[in-house]
């Protein structure tokens, strides 16, 4: 039988927090340092950009870094420009690249010192609930930031909604803006600009300054 905790036990448990900085701290907070974050938007959305400039911020943090690529090669040049474009080579102890089936994951995981595993993009991985489920019970202590696809503004598949639901973290991209709606939300309302240019040309000039949702 589990234990039953009385409030001293829930209230004295050490919660360690992420200690981002700059625009996503504005936009995100300081979130637990573990659990699903879920990001998803439509194709041609900023959606790539934003998951390669939050591998960078968890690197930064001194994290290992997973990106498990599954939509794309490693081999692909989409890829490798944006890996050049904001300078992951100045992380290279810490970001590196997969393909990773579930098992595959799960075996790599068990012997490594990963902290955080990208999984790009959900559908490709596993479109089954117990499959997504057992990988999160089995490394509690890790963060797994799930990439989705969307119809109109929500998921566009049972398994994407039923992640978004689960993951703490929730964020959603359009038109070059990330919007958190998820649990822990910045000091700016949970809003973080991915290409200020693409986004001042679709919403005008001086919007970056007061991004809407």
């Amino acid at each position: 039988m589990k234990k039953v905790l009385n409030i001293a036990n829930v209230q004295n448990q050490l919660v360690n927090k992420l200690q981002l900085s700059g625009a996503f701290l504005d936009a995100f907070g300081n979130p637990q340092d573990r659990g699903v974050w879920f990001v998803w938007g439509a194709s041609a959305s900023g959606k790539s950009s934003f998951l390669m400039q939050l591998a960078k911020t968890f690197a930064e943090l001194d994290l290992k870094v997973l990106y498990n690529l599954l939509e794309e090669e490693p081999s692909d040049s989409d890829y490798i420009d944006r890996t050049k474009l904001f300078n992951m080579q100045d992380h290279k102890t810490k970001f590196y690249t997969a393909s990773y089936t579930p098992s595959e994951l799960k075996a790599h995981l068990k012997s490594s010192r990963t902290k955080v595993v990208f999984i790009d993009s959900l559908p490709y991985f596993t479109k089954d609930w117990q499959t997504y489920m057992d990988l999160k019970r089995s490394f509690p202590s890790m963060i797994f930031v799930f990439s989705a696809h969307a119809k109109g503004k929500n998921p566009k598949t049972d398994i994407e909604d039923r992640v978004m639901f689960d993951a703490k973290m929730k964020i959603y991209i359009e038109g070059y803006l990330a919007t958190c709606k998820g649990r822990t939300i910045g000091a700016n309302g949970g809003q973080f600009i991915i290409y200020k240019e693409g986004y001042e040309k679709l919403h005008g000039n001086g919007a970056a300054k007061t991004p809407k949702s």
